[in-house]
């Protein structure tokens, strides 16, 4: 315990010194840690051992337990400094996005560890900063998802997708017109047949009518109808691809949007699906 020489400095400072100190050390922890990052429970699909993409069949506990440990670093990390963590990801993603002719350079394990660790820090940022951050992440993402060409690599971007906007429920609820075009991607994406990805869409619908379900049942600004109205016409659409328990899935994520219907439309809209 020493001299005299810090004694008088305002703490203040000191943390701010301390902060400036140690910037260049927490500035490659991010990185790291944004590289290494292990996969969320709710990812359905995976890189095998041969580098194929393959449907996650089991949870591995020891990942989910390194992932929560990771996700809780990454969170602090964002708290220290949130303009860095979101420079850094966002330098990463572009590197992703800007390989296309250069396919040796394109790595699905790396995005899939960004992504993940972009869906980790959700609710770290001021709300303002996450919105613009947010957008140009799945701007970069759908840009790659076109760019992109086979099945495997195309599902591979479409869980990616899933994963960040399902893990940003304040965002999709400020923003009516952007939750709508998400949750028309995952209908998309429950038409696609390659192994997990339609799990991962119908999962994630329940998720996002879960964190977001009275959005779905007033009459949005530009709209005609309550979107769970304009759903019903669809719905046989929608579930024709998917297996037995996704169907209960999609069917239970409907229900989670009527049941923030107001009470005289409950009785009506839960009629519908059965017609």
């Amino acid at each position: 315990t020493g001299g005299g020489g810090g004694q008088g400095m305002d703490p203040g400072h000191a943390a701010a010194a301390k902060m400036k100190h140690y910037s260049p050390v927490l500035a490659e922890v991010r990185r790291v840690l944004i590289s290494k990052m292990a996969k969320p429970p709710e990812v359905t699909i995976k890189e095998n051992e041969e580098g194929h993409i393959v449907r996650a069949e089991e949870e591995d506990t020891d990942e989910i337990a390194l992932y929560k440990m990771i996700r809780e670093a990454l969170i602090y990390l964002t708290h220290l400094d949130a303009t860095n963590m979101e420079n850094t990801m966002l330098q990463r993603l572009t590197q992703e996005c800007l390989t296309e002719g250069t396919s040796e350079h394109w790595s699905p394990t790396l995005l899939n560890r960004l992504c993940w660790a972009i869906g980790s820090i959700s609710g770290a940022m001021h709300e303002g900063n996450e919105k613009r951050f947010l957008v140009q992440v799945i701007k970069d993402l759908l840009s790659l998802c076109e760019m992109k060409r086979g099945k495997e690599n195309k599902a591979v971007v479409a869980s990616n997708i899933m994963y960040v906007v399902g893990q940003y429920p304040r965002f999709l609820r400020a923003h009516w017109k952007f939750l709508k075009t998400v949750i028309f991607k995952l209908f998309e994406f429950m038409h696609e047949t390659f192994p997990g990805v339609q799990e991962m869409a119908v999962d994630t619908f329940l998720k996002i009518c879960q964190k977001c379900k009275k959005k779905f049942v007033v009459v949005q600004q530009g709209e005609q109808l309550a979107f769970v109205e304009e759903m019903m016409s669809h719905i046989a659409q929608d579930i024709s691809e998917l297996e037995h328990l996704q169907v209960c899935t999609y069917f239970e994520a409907v229900g989670y949007m009527i049941s923030a219907a107001p009470a005289d439309g409950k009785e009506r809209l839960r009629g519908e699906p059965m017609q």
